[in-house]
């Protein structure tokens, strides 16, 4: 007897759908998930406890780089290590973040990435309390902004025949492309670890 030609159903490959779903339309439901993998709606809510669930399914595969990067003895190297592969890995799918930033964070994979960030900060910068938080969230939103950012067309502000600052700081420019985002992006970074290591010393 031929087997049936459905999928055999995983959180993985229920997570990858509704990834792809997102990165097409910027959206999905749980009927459209269903119909996309050519099972029913009932047959999902075996394997996943509803919407939000995907939803931070879908934040772990986002995060699944964090857990590759490699250690650093330095506390500054390891910030930068963890903020880049942060930002790669939501750079990659941007369509996803407005999605993500609008419910709590409670995927296990990208809690211990926090707390691995959370505990280099404190253990080796010396950040308690609500000055750890603020360093996180800092970090966090230079890395969510800087992923859109990668997302956004090569020439960001029309550079017509207008003499203004802006324009010819735009003329000035090295190249037009992305490597805009990057230097922005490595440069703010700078920025935040700079000010924490002065925190540090003051403390």
């Amino acid at each position: 007897m031929a087997r049936p030609h459905q999928p055999i159903l995983s959180r993985e490959l229920i997570m990858t759908a509704a990834l792809e779903l997102v990165d097409k339309d910027g959206r999905f439901t749980v009927p459209e998930l269903a119909h996309k993998l050519g099972v029913s709606v009932s047959s999902l809510y075996h394997h996943v406890g509803g919407r939000a669930d995907i939803v931070e399914g879908i934040r772990g595969l986002l995060t699944r780089p964090l857990t590759e990067v490699a250690p650093a003895d330095d506390w500054q190297e390891a910030v930068r290590r963890w903020a880049n592969a942060y930002r790669d890995g939501f750079a990659a799918h941007p369509a996803a973040i407005p999605m993500l930033v609008s419910q709590t964070v409670s995927n296990p994979v990208t809690l211990a990435q926090y707390d691995r960030l959370a505990e280099i900060l404190e253990d080796q910068a010396g950040l308690t309390g609500d000055d750890l938080l603020v360093a996180i969230t800092m970090l966090d939103n230079l890395c969510l902004g800087a992923a859109l950012d990668l997302a956004a067309p090569p020439e960001i502000w029309s550079a017509d025949n207008r003499d203004t600052a802006l324009t010819r700081a735009l003329a000035a420019a090295p190249d037009p492309d992305r490597d805009r985002s990057r230097r922005a992006f490595e440069r703010q970074l700078e920025v935040i670890i700079a000010s924490l290591a002065r925190q540090l010393v003051r403390d």
